[in-house]
């Protein structure tokens, strides 16, 4: 996946009008240098009569002045918009490419650099594009145009003058690579610092629970001295920069003063031409200065992009499901097969078939493949050999979206997220009813829990969601899974962190189900709930035994 084009469909436009902003700008400093030329040059003299008249004069150049005015205000809201135009669809395509590289992305770039990502990456290039690309296109066309008509006014101090500005970008280019070596530090240095923020805001209560605060101040305190170093480091090349901008600047009126004095005389110009050359360096002048920052934009960006560029060429792994233009899961009971399924270094071919109704237990060793089996029959993850089937219709060709809510995987690694707990509950399926979560929350045992909230289901979580425990998040997670009423339930660890009443909770819905259940547990004794138990071992063939055939031992009632 590539990076969206600055210049696809009304973005195109936008650039268009900004150049002709340009032109029309240049156009009223000719103007407005011709209209001072011919009334300096006829005062000096005294043909009043022939001068144009003083109050047409000053109408002219108010009115010029106005016009420029809104000239200017045009140009900076076209520039906005098309920045924020870029950045819009540039952080679209990456947050979807985002949901479809899925958890993976944490393996490969840190939480921290992903955030900066959609922060800092994104702002470089909205500056780059509103105050870099646009300025640079209007302002080239207002003193290209602009030089163009100091030319035929007086060519030799027109040449002058773009002597001088061409020497000042001369030197700001040979700061190029000093500048571009200190913004890449200060990027580096930003993604540290945000990485180690995002992971040890998230574990603070491990930092806590050994004591390490002072030790993660002073870590924290290193890598903001270094960070405050690189921008300070980067300061001095773009004060440099823009010093040599301003003195560009400068430098083209003192070559029009200086070149128009000596022709001035040497008879070879008149006075109002002089006048009118140092009055469109002038004009040029906050253009020149603009210039001189596009470059400090232009680095900032190229790095950001870089990184853009990285993220966008993750690719995801090997889904199960279809993202899109599957078919509809198959019509039946739910019937679930695995057909020589296997997983490289976990798993050899697997078969196996779970009947409406039946109940499956996962049981192994850690490492053995048991997550990673239960994502293979979810339609999470595509089997490196074999295929999975629901009712028949292998899970490969099936619609993800809708093959979710045939198959409902309930995990402890899937938390809740921020919004309500109504957003929580309903999001696997958010044109539930009133009733249907009410059914759900009567029948994971959440009555309580809902009536004690202070805004009831529409009360606001936050990530840790503290005011829960686990085995209360567990029934959350539990009760938004059968929310959509799936034809198969899997079920990983569930019985972790449950208290006497979660338990009775969660072996009533698992004895109660209709479809396939095949749940992982760490505990032998959950096995007595199920027709058949598959044992794992990491590289090992699956062992499926019977639950009757199981030693008495190891069926223990469950607390």
């Amino acid at each position: 996946m590539k990076l969206p084009s600055l210049f696809d469909g009304a973005r195109r436009r936008d650039f268009a009008l900004l150049v002709l902003n340009g032109a029309v700008q240049a156009a009223g400093a000719v103007v407005t240098a011709l209209l001072v030329q011919r009334g300096f040059d006829g005062l000096l003299a005294g043909r009043g009569g022939e001068a144009p008249h003083g109050l047409l004069v000053i109408a002219a150049l108010v009115a010029i002045a106005a016009v420029n005015a809104g000239l200017r205000y045009r140009e900076h809201l076209d520039a906005e918009r098309v920045g924020q135009s870029y950045v819009h669809a540039l952080r679209l395509r990456l947050y979807r490419h985002l949901l479809r590289v899925g958890p993976g992305i944490t393996g490969k770039i840190s939480r921290g650099a992903v955030t900066l990502r959609f922060v800092g990456d994104l702002t470089a290039l909205r500056r780059w594009v509103s105050l870099g690309l646009a300025r640079l296109l209007v302002g080239s066309v207002v003193v290209v145009l602009a030089l163009a008509a100091l030319a035929v006014i007086e060519p030799v101090i027109a040449l002058a003058v773009g002597a001088g500005v061409a020497l000042a970008a001369l030197l700001g280019l040979g700061l190029g690579n000093r500048l571009q070596a200190t913004t890449r530090d200060v990027r580096r240095r930003r993604g540290h610092l945000a990485a180690l923020l995002t992971d040890r805001v998230a574990h603070l209560h491990l930092i806590q629970a050994f004591g390490q605060e002072r030790r993660e101040a002073e870590r924290f305190k290193n890598l903001s001295r270094r960070l405050k170093a690189a921008f300070i480091g980067r300061a001095r090349a773009i004060g440099l920069l823009r010093a040599l901008a301003d003195a560009g600047a400068a430098a083209a009126g003192l070559c029009a003063l200086l070149v128009g004095s000596q022709l001035v005389a040497l008879g070879a110009a008149s006075p109002g031409a002089v006048v009118a050359a140092m009055l469109v360096a002038g004009l040029l002048a906050p253009r020149l200065q603009e210039l001189g920052r596009i470059y400090e934009y232009w680095t900032a960006a190229a790095i950001a992009r870089e990184k853009q560029e990285r993220l966008l060429r993750l690719r995801p792994p090997r889904g199960g499901a279809m993202t899109s233009g599957g078919l509809d899961p198959a019509p039946g009971a739910g019937e679930l097969a695995l057909r020589g399924v296997a997983l490289s270094g976990l798993l050899p071919p697997l078969d196996l078939t779970v009947a409406p109704g039946e109940r499956i237990c996962i049981l192994g060793e850690n490492g053995a493949g048991k997550s990673s089996l239960l994502q293979v029959m979810a339609g999470l993850r595509r089997p490196d050999a074999g295929r999975v089937e629901l009712n028949g219709q292998d899970l490969a060709v099936t619609d993800a979206r809708r093959l979710r809510q045939a198959i409902s995987l309930v995990s402890c690694d899937l938390p809740l997220l921020r919004g309500s707990l109504r957003y929580n509950l309903s999001y696997g399926l958010p044109e539930a009813s009133d009733a249907a979560l009410a059914e759900v929350i009567e029948r994971c045992g959440l009555t309580a829990l809902v009536a004690r909230l202070p805004q009831g289901l529409d009360t606001p979580l936050k990530e840790q969601q503290s005011r829960f425990s686990a085995g209360e998040r567990l029934r959350i997670a539990l009760a938004r899974g059968l929310l959509p009423r799936p034809q198969v339930l899997l079920l990983d660890e569930m019985d972790a962190h449950l208290d006497a009443e979660g338990a009775r909770t969660l072996e009533r819905i698992v004895e109660a189900f209709d479809g396939p259940v095949v749940f992982i547990t760490h505990r032998p004794e959950w096995a007595r709930l199920a027709h058949r138990v598959l044992t794992l071992g990491a590289g090992k063939a699956a062992e499926i035994v019977a639950t009757a055939d199981l030693p008495a031992a190891r069926l223990r009632a469950v607390p």
